[in-house]
């Protein structure tokens, strides 16, 4: 009983952390965001050379089936980012643009200017159902975009900014809108926090003293726990982290590092789905006890 007791352990801790290519081709170049309304997989791809800048009109999204057979949903995209589903529209963040799709049809539904106030969109999360918060990197910035026939851009204004803003996730429950940065002057001094929506005075206040290149940020299914995309070097190093709320604990949850872990999100089951952004694949990490 003893000898499959330990074999039993072991086979579960090797499920929990196990490393899993979803792509079955080599259809990406640069992929750096990843969402899914669980039935497929919508991945913004920057493009080859992957440039995250530049207006080059070679970025595309991808849909991905269950099975890893990729197919066009749009193309012409400058280095598509930050990749958000929300009523069957899919948001990237394309440089200086948000740009919105029908999932089913591929049609451009949206396509929001923020020039010249950035020229690095990164990530995208919906403060509700009418209202997305977009992430500038280049500018230290987070932007709320206000849906309509009209759409409205405004800065979100807070006091203390995070290098390199990049991962967002929002939390309804709580109004409380986390934030991590990819760090500045190619340092990785970026940080985790968040912003409390609902304070008159808003205050990114971080969590955890450990500074990283960090990248995307998910909330678990219960909200108590956040994962972190932490790329350590521009190499295959990179790792995936989680923060406990309640203690402030980071521990690390894979044991195989990530080649440019980027903007990933987690599955109906709990899992990681993770662009590795540096080798063009999509990885799932079965983060779950």
């Amino acid at each position: 009983m003893k000898r499959i007791s330990v074999m039993a352990f072991i086979l579960m801790a090797c499920q929990t952390f196990a490393q899993q290519k979803l792509n079955n081709s080599a259809f990406m170049h640069a992929p750096e965001s990843v969402a899914t309304d669980n039935n497929n997989y919508y991945i913004a791809d920057i493009g080859e050379g992957g440039n995250p800048t530049k207006k080059d009109g070679n970025g595309s999204i991808f849909r991905m089936d269950k099975k890893g057979n990729g197919s066009i949903l749009a193309k012409g995209l400058d280095a598509p980012k930050g990749a958000f589903i929300l009523h069957h529209m899919l948001f990237v963040a394309d440089i200086d643009k948000v740009k919105g799709y029908d999932i089913a049809t591929g049609a451009q539904l949206y396509n929001i200017d923020f020039a010249p106030a950035t020229a690095f969109l990164n990530d995208i999360a919906a403060i509700n159902d009418t209202t997305l918060v977009v992430s500038a990197t280049d500018v230290n910035k987070l932007f709320l975009v206000h849906l309509s026939k009209h759409p409205r851009v405004k800065e979100l204004v807070y006091t203390n900014p995070i290098k390199g803003t990049n991962g967002v996730v929002y939390d309804a429950h709580t109004k409380k809108l986390y934030v991590c940065g990819f760090g500045g002057d190619n340092k990785p001094d970026g940080q985790i926090g968040y912003i409390d929506m609902a304070a008159t005075e808003k205050v990114f206040k971080p969590l955890t003293s450990r500074p990283g290149y960090y990248d995307g940020i998910a909330l678990t299914a219960h909200n108590t726990q956040l994962i972190i995309s932490d790329w350590v070097a521009f190499e295959k190093k990179g790792i995936l982290l989680k923060l406990d709320l309640a203690s402030g604990k980071v521990t690390t949850l894979n044991e195989e590092p990530v080649a440019g872990p980027a903007d990933f999100t987690l599955d109906a089951a709990g899992a990681a789905i993770v662009p590795a952004m540096l080798e063009g694949n999509i990885l799932r990490y079965n983060i779950s006890k």
